[in-house]
């Protein structure tokens, strides 16, 4: 991918040219800036507000609540017919999710965060959401997750707290419909290390690396 590189120095015009010149090679897409800022700074900051997806909701899932300053941090859920925007648009449910109004993003979340999913929204009826060690919704992980009311009404949510030993890896699904979410990544957690927990598969079951590389090489030298 090409470097393009301006400061914020440089004039609007500067930014404009070399952020339009972002090639079908560098973000799969012709990339085209309208903005009314009148600096470079100033169109950056839009830009950033303007983003979908894994950036903007990467963005806010770290910004809150490690330091205590917040009681978590909130995710407007909807749903939606979905759109080829999704990660299993022509799979599963018909509907899929949206987090503040980003078609089903994958979540980074951090170890010492409490995160809130509000289906206070009409359109969450019959469809309360849920947290899997896998998509297709094997088992559900509970561990410090906490809901209130019906999907739908006035305060109904699910609710995490994110903490050193909940898995890397965790998906928000839908408990009544399949493939409407999409994936949580931690990327802090000490399962990263803890031998114990590291990886898990779909049931939630620890899974012993060790044993099953030994099996692997025995199998490989035995042909």
């Amino acid at each position: 991918m090409a470097v393009r590189s301006v400061a914020t120095t440089d004039t609007l015009d500067t930014f404009r040219t070399t952020f339009n010149s972002l090639a079908s090679t560098d973000i799969g897409d012709v990339a085209t800036l309208s903005t009314s800022a009148s600096s470079v700074v100033g169109a950056i900051n839009e830009v950033n507000t303007s983003i979908g997806g894994d950036l903007a909701v990467n963005t806010f899932g770290h910004l809150h609540n490690a330091d205590g300053s917040n009681t978590y941090t909130q995710f407007t859920v909807k749903v939606a017919a979905k759109t080829s925007s999704h990660i299993y648009h022509g799979s599963g449910s018909s509907n899929g999710y949206t987090l503040n109004e980003k078609v089903s993003p994958f979540i980074d979340l951090k170890v010492g965060n409490t995160y809130r999913f509000d289906q206070a929204d009409g359109t969450n009826s019959g469809h309360p959401l849920r947290f899997y060690y896998d998509s297709g919704k094997t088992t559900i992980y509970s561990t410090g997750v906490t809901t209130n009311g019906s999907p739908g009404s006035a305060g109904a949510y699910t609710q995490i707290v994110v903490s050193e030993t909940t898995p890397n890896i965790l998906y928000y699904q839908c408990s009544s419909h399949s493939l409407m979410g999409s994936r949580i990544d931690i990327d802090s957690s000490t399962n990263v290390i803890d031998t114990s927990t590291a990886f898990v598969d779909s049931t939630g079951t620890a899974i012993n690396l060790a044993t099953t590389n030994f099996a692997i090489a025995q199998a490989v030298a035995l042909g």
